[in-house]
């Protein structure tokens, strides 16, 4: 049964080679290695999941910048969800401006901040992938065995590069 959810975006920018003197992404970099230090501490594994190709290394960048060193588990009580709202918030986002990408942010944000497993489960991943949104089906797979009964917070959700990332956790009451 999974105790804490943690999600966050796989972002490339999250790895350590672009930890620079100039982080471009310092703030989400803190707190997602807050959030992860904090739902990973004791906990022996972690499961990652995520549909991105840098999911699994960014995921596993940041479990290793939390100082987990536990393992990596098809299934753990603490799961690491890598996703991000879309990316076509502005002209300049990567892909371009869609009107869409607000009201279908809206309810991601929604959905994470409710702590009710039913609302992520209803998300549209078909929608999520022509807006180029990562993990809104893992999202709404992981919704479907939730339930209700989370603590959930939201320390981190910003759209600097026109994609919207949030760093959130559900912790089980």
């Amino acid at each position: 049964m999974i105790r804490a959810l943690v999600v966050v975006p796989p972002v490339p920018a999250l790895l350590p080679r672009y930890a620079s003197l100039e982080d471009p992404v310092a703030d989400l970099r803190r707190s997602a290695v807050s959030v992860v230090r904090a739902m990973t501490s004791g906990a022996e594994s972690v499961a990652i999941v995520g549909d991105d190709p840098f999911a699994e290394p960014v995921a596993r960048a940041l479990l290793d910048a939390a100082g987990f060193d536990g393992g990596i588990e098809d299934e753990a009580e603490v799961v690491l969800a890598m996703a991000n709202g879309s990316a076509k918030r502005t002209e300049k986002a990567p892909g371009h401006l869609d009107a869409r990408a607000f009201d279908f942010d809206d309810s991601v944000d929604l959905a994470l901040r409710s702590g009710n497993g039913r609302r992520l489960a209803a998300l549209d991943a078909d929608l999520g992938r022509e807006l180029w949104a990562s993990g809104t089906g893992t999202l709404a797979k992981l919704g479907e065995g939730l339930g209700s009964g989370w603590t959930v917070s939201v320390p981190y959700a910003d759209a600097p590069y026109g994609v919207l990332w949030w760093v959130g956790a559900w912790v089980r009451d």
